[in-house]
């Protein structure tokens, strides 16, 4: 009976993490599996601190995240990635590692990813077709 109990404990906290979205969309529980099997580009890009819209600063950008942690800028390797415990941040440092910038993750899915650098830059990506 114990172990009966345990397993459904155990199948309900599953459910529930798996249910957990981003504020603007997606599962935290798809975040690793989203972000990996995308090439990024840049939709928009808004310099919060200037209040204005610098897209046209990220047009040639395409933004790739590995499974095994490497983050690339057009196919070259600018450092690393990992998120946060509880997959809301995205932790991304160059490839020294003595920066890191750690972005708010809004939304995730497989058609869009919006991070924010918080007081300093928001990126909304699509997948380059």
């Amino acid at each position: 009976m114990k172990l009966q109990t345990l397993l459904l404990i155990f199948t309900i906290s599953l459910g529930l993490l798996s249910c957990e979205k981003y504020d603007e969309g997606g599962s935290l529980a798809n975040a690793d599996k989203n972000i990996s099997e995308t090439l990024w580009k840049i939709e928009s890009a808004y310099d919060i601190e200037d209040n204005a819209d610098i897209t046209e600063d990220y047009t040639a950008e395409l933004w790739e995240f590995t499974e095994d942690g490497i983050f690339k800028i057009n196919a070259e390797m600018k450092g690393t990635y990992a998120f946060s415990a509880d997959m809301k941040t995205l932790f991304i440092s160059n490839n020294s590692g003595t920066e890191a910038d750690m972005y708010t993750v809004e939304r995730l899915d497989k058609e869009a990813m919006w991070l924010i650098l918080p007081g300093e830059l928001e990126l909304h990506f699509v997948p380059n077709a």
